[in-house]
């Protein structure tokens, strides 16, 4: 059994909207296969955390309690699928305030270990989609994976960080060896 599992939301969790973000939660969609990759990833995970940045906050396009609303229900979708999240960190803030909390930086991964003191990030796996996700494992000491479409301008990048590429987090769930 793996320590921990950190999710990033947008292109994992839920499907992302190209050039937009999810404010409402209505545009809260899940990724096909997501609560059956969580059905399986439970048993495997002594806890499952979210991290996200929500810059939409940040920009005053939507409010923190509308991404907190979000945040709820995909927690209780989850706790309903016998798949209940551990934690989910959220940092609010523009990509241009050089906030310590948003990813690439390491400020939710501390706050997931101050939460939970025992959390071991060297036994610790980040599924992203995005070069940011792979470079916050990377600088927090967990194990990056790639899931989604490989981003334009990324590629190299993310596959000088991390071989392993998996379509979707069902895929992963499926083929990735704890």
């Amino acid at each position: 059994m793996k320590d921990t599992l950190f999710l990033d939301r947008d292109g994992v969790i839920n499907v992302q909207i190209v050039g937009g973000y999810v404010r409402r939660l209505e545009e809260f969609v899940l990724v096909n296969g997501v609560l059956t990759a969580m059905q399986w990833l439970r048993p495997k995970y002594r806890r499952i955390i979210v991290v996200t940045n929500q810059q939409c906050v940040g920009k005053h396009l939507c409010t923190m309690e509308d991404i907190d609303e979000i945040h709820r229900r995909m927690r209780v979708v989850f706790e309903e699928n016998m798949t209940p999240l551990d934690a989910v960190y959220c940092c609010p803030h523009r990509a241009d305030r050089g906030c310590g909390c948003r990813k690439p930086a390491v400020g939710m991964a501390l706050q997931a270990k101050a939460d939970f003191p025992d959390l071991d990030f060297a036994e610790s796996v980040m599924v992203g989609d995005s070069l940011t996700d792979m470079q916050f494992a990377v600088n927090a000491g967990i194990q990056p994976v790639h899931v989604g479409a490989r981003h334009p301008g990324e590629y190299e990048e993310i596959s000088k960080i991390t071989p392993l590429h998996y379509r979707n987090l069902l895929d992963f769930a499926k083929n990735f060896k704890v």
